[in-house]
């Protein structure tokens, strides 16, 4: 019996590793592939059998839709159509602001459960994560009634504070482990040089945990710009309304056409999108961190 030369054997595993590689890829581009391309057609192309993968008369009509709907293919008086400009806007200020108030409170947290060892630390951080595992609907209609209480109904107030409850948790323990990771060495160094806690931290202690920032940072934006139970509950018009609430709307306005949907679903997906590929490494940095320190 002879045997192949292993110059001439066929690496079965490799081809089936990558092989399910591409197919795991094209099940996640294809969609996003979709709805752009789809944005870029006409109602008539989008609809049509067999389905046109590239569009053949690209147009910006869907998306030019948005800023004066008589001008476009979508009809004057979708309601829909004329909330998304403000919704995105609103969503930005309020993903923006709950990262930002969510990263100030988070960094104070964490820090102290990196450097300060105190009786009942790992009970209080399990106690976070705890409430966080609490499902919104429980607690919708108490937070409802609180923020109707305080006259913060429909207002960017109410959404951010909801949301800055939602990540913190999680944000404490991803800048906790990395902060843990960050040598004493340094800290020492700056109060040997006479500087203070607070210069410390901002000259000598943030700069090297930027990665560990930045990834809670950017998980807070996730998060806030994501949901989308309690702002449909705590909002109620395009003063306060985000992406999310208003792009569920298309799904019963019936003048919409599945073109602009697309396009709306584009507008949507941009900012997180174009937020994770300007810190990709410092997010992926910070998640591998946060992860595996201890």
């Amino acid at each position: 019996m002879t045997t192949v030369p292993l110059r001439y054997r066929v690496p079965w595993k490799k081809i089936v590793v990558y092989v399910l590689a591409v197919l795991f890829a094209l099940y996640l581009v294809l969609p996003f592939y979709w709805i752009v391309a789809m944005s870029f057609m006409p109602e008539a192309d989008a609809v049509s059998v067999p389905p046109q993968w590239i569009p053949e008369h690209p147009t910006l009509a869907n998306y030019l839709g948005f800023v004066d709907p008589s001008d476009a293919q979508a009809l004057v008086g979708s309601r829909a159509i004329e909330e998304t400009p403000y919704s995105l806007l609103n969503s930005l200020v309020v993903a923006a602001s709950t990262a930002l108030l969510n990263l100030v409170l988070a960094t104070f947290a964490a820090y102290s459960f990196s450097r300060i060892r105190f009786r009942g630390s790992q009970l209080l951080l399990v106690l976070y994560l705890i409430t966080r595992m609490v499902p919104g609907i429980a607690i919708i209609i108490p937070f409802y009634l609180l923020m109707r209480e305080f006259h913060l109904l429909d207002t960017y107030l109410a959404l951010i504070l909801s949301y800055t409850t939602f990540a913190l948790p999680i944000t404490i323990w991803i800048l906790k482990d990395f902060f843990r990771s960050v040598p004493r060495e340094l800290e020492d160094a700056a109060r040997v040089d006479r500087c203070g806690w607070f210069r410390t931290m901002w000259s000598v202690f943030l700069p090297v945990a930027a990665p560990g920032l930045v990834a809670a940072a950017v998980f807070s934006f996730m998060t806030a710009w994501n949901e989308f139970m309690f702002a449909l509950f705590l909002t109620s018009t395009r003063a306060a309304k985000t992406i999310p609430v208003v792009a569920a709307n298309f799904a019963t306005d019936f003048n919409t056409q599945y073109t602009v949907m697309a396009a709306a679903g584009v507008l949507a997906v941009l900012p997180p999108l174009l937020l994770a590929l300007v810190f990709q490494r410092k997010l992926v940095a910070g998640m591998a961190a946060g992860s595996v320190k201890g």
